[in-house]
């Protein structure tokens, strides 16, 4: 049986559904189906329950399940530290963020770096919550940034800073405006999978109103452009304003507020390096000290 196999079925199992599953591991429900189904047929027993409503785990199934864990998660592990091995005698660190944190973790990490300059890093982007808790638990990253606590039993979700959203608009569109009302006015949304989406459809929802929307996208980047262009207004993170590209343009503070908290997240089993140690405890003391 291959690790891939294994994946899969975790992944059915987290998610609880095929469809969310195939989605998260990007190949199609079928092919996925076919998958445990035929690793049912060579263990010989049944790991899942199906009807046309649900599916649920079988009493091997969660047997099973543990032990594929622990499986993947030493895969991961032994193959992270024979690839960094070929790299440096100092393992990488490994960390996803979110495009509005790519400012401030970016004068973190020099700052890192000059404590540990022998030290390398990848740096990714992940912005699905739940995809950054499961590379976590299978140790494909160290740490992991969020716009909303990861509430699952083997990571650690710390809450960094919170921050308001803001409008974006072109100078001078509403002059001496300290705060405006986004109601009616045309927006520029992230698409609808995002978490940022997610927060904004419910800032309208509570207060029964419809957003103006006249484009999505999937970036604030792209938002910011355009903006730029005159085409409507960005909702965007208040730290994301300190990003170049938001230059020449104005945020405006948003009546009613909209929040947001930031959260670092880490695996809670994972063994880490002083280094690792030393990231996480750098970013929490740049926002305590902010």
């Amino acid at each position: 049986m291959k690790v891939l196999q294994l994946e899969y079925f975790i992944a059915v199992v987290n998610y609880n559904s095929f469809t969310k599953a195939a989605q998260a591991l990007h190949i199609s429900q079928p092919s996925l189906t076919a998958t445990i189904k035929k690793m049912e047929n060579d263990l010989g027993y049944a790991l899942l329950k199906r009807s046309t409503k649900e599916i649920s785990i079988t009493e091997k199934g969660i047997q099973f399940y543990n032990h594929a864990v622990t499986l993947v998660q030493h895969y991961h592990q032994t193959l992270e530290q024979m690839y960094d091995l070929k790299l440096s005698q100092t393992p990488k660190i490994k960390m996803a963020i979110i495009e509005s944190t790519a400012y401030w973790v970016s004068t973190i990490i020099k700052q890192h770096n000059r404590q540990y300059p022998d030290q390398h890093y990848q740096i990714t982007e992940i912005l699905n919550p739940e995809v950054l808790a499961q590379k976590l638990i299978n140790f494909d990253l160290h740490i992991g940034l969020s716009n909303d606590e990861i509430k699952h039993e083997d990571v650690i979700s710390i809450p960094l800073y919170e921050e308001e959203y803001m409008l974006l608009t072109p100078k001078d569109t509403f002059p001496n405006a300290s705060s405006i009302s986004i109601k009616n006015l045309p927006l520029i949304l992230p698409n609808k999978p995002y978490q940022v989406r997610k927060h904004i459809d419910d800032y309208f929802t509570h207060f029964e109103e419809r957003p103006n929307i006249i484009m999505e996208v999937d970036r604030f980047e792209a938002a910011t452009n355009f903006v730029h262009q005159g085409m409507g207004y960005a909702v965007i993170p208040r730290v994301y304003y300190q990003s170049h590209q938001t230059s020449h343009l104005n945020a405006i503070k948003i009546t009613p507020t909209i929040k947001r908290t930031i959260y670092i997240n880490y695996a809670k089993k994972r063994q880490y390096s002083e280094q690792v140690h030393h990231l996480v405890t750098s970013c929490q003391k740049y926002w305590s000290m902010t």
